[in-house]
């Protein structure tokens, strides 16, 4: 299977794993057992262009995506560059004959951004994939289970509290994460303030100093969602709580904590992480472990044919939510589905 990547970033020996994001997929299709080749990459930068080629060689290097989708005719592209651009590569590979589109997030910065893109595959016969490797980590499973297994009862609400200021950067993981607590439910009304930074951009996108924002679903659970320079610094990055427990994710584990997970569950106990080594980012030993999952579990599904549990259609809702806080806070006022 022959594969490109759009958007190479920043680079260096052993970048790979390491949030270059570019050098994870390119490891990762190194990794994958000849179903894989990368053929090229794609970079405006020279500086970039050399970097990547030489922890990859035999990489063409083109500082012109369309002219490598052209050349190259790839099966697979990875489209790792800025989201303000991300619609227009993904439509392109979609249009040179592209069947598999893994996308970083966020792969759309609106709802119909995000349908142009979905529409366009389905007619193509394409299948887009986005960049949520943490769903493969133990711990974020481990979560999963114990809150749809009714471990912790009747789930009422969903806090996520990001680090610091551009909530597009981290944030949307945090925001497919808690949407995967509260699934299968419906959102139904959303609102938020936000204070915009004057002057400050993430890759081409305006971020905010502070956010603030809640979702209600059509059972009574809630989402809250708080990002910015004040963040309260006590809180868990991510915690659900339900009428017989709760479960959180921590960013950093202090001293002689199990894991990255922690909590208890009425029904049995305390909550425990199944692998220790595994953290919010990554395995401890091996940094592009979840990446790797994702990598070959996309390859499977798009052969069998059946959804995966990074479908492009999966990160409608996360998008929906950012878009209805932004018009919410402009607006004030509340917004409905």
């Amino acid at each position: 299977m022959r594969a490109v990547i759009i958007g190479c970033g920043t680079g260096g020996q052993g970048r790979a794993g390491r949030h270059s994001i570019a050098y994870a997929h390119a490891l990762s299709m190194k990794r994958s057992a000849g179903l894989v080749h990368l053929a090229a990459a794609a970079t405006r930068t020279p500086r970039n262009a050399e970097a990547f080629a030489s922890e990859f060689p035999g990489t063409t290097m083109y500082s012109d995506y369309r002219e490598m989708l052209t050349v190259e005719a790839p099966y697979f592209v990875s489209v790792c560059a800025f989201p303000p651009e991300r619609e227009e590569m993904v439509m392109a590979a979609i249009a040179a004959g592209a069947k598999i589109i893994l996308a970083e997030k966020p792969f759309a910065l609106n709802a119909a951004s995000a349908h142009r893109m979905l529409d366009a595959a389905e007619s193509a016969g394409a299948r887009i994939f986005v960049n949520f490797q943490r769903r493969y980590g133990a711990p974020f499973a481990a979560a999963y289970d114990a809150i749809h297994s009714g471990m912790i009862g009747r789930l009422s609400s969903v806090h996520v509290v990001h680090p610091g200021t551009g909530f597009i950067n981290f944030g949307p993981h945090l925001l497919d994460t808690a949407a995967g607590w509260l699934a299968p439910r419906n959102p139904v009304r959303a609102f938020a303030a936000i204070h915009w930074s004057d002057s400050e951009k993430y890759q081409g996108v305006a971020i905010e100093e502070q956010l603030l924002g809640t979702v209600h679903f059509d059972d009574g659970a809630r989402l809250i969602v708080e990002s910015g320079e004040h963040t309260p610094s006590l809180c868990t990055i991510l915690r659900a709580d339900g009428d017989q427990g709760f479960v959180e994710l921590v960013l950093s584990p202090e001293e002689g904590d199990i894991g990255t997970l922690r909590g208890f569950s009425a029904k049995s106990g305390a909550i425990k992480c199944p692998v220790a080594d595994e953290n919010f980012h990554h395995g401890t030993i091996e940094t592009n472990l979840y990446f790797d999952r994702l990598f070959m579990d996309i390859l499977a599904h798009h052969k069998a044919g059946d959804p995966s549990r990074v479908d492009a259609k999966i990160a409608l809702q996360g998008i929906e939510m950012l878009e209805k806080w932004s018009i919410s806070a402009k607006e004030n006022r509340i917004i409905d589905w």
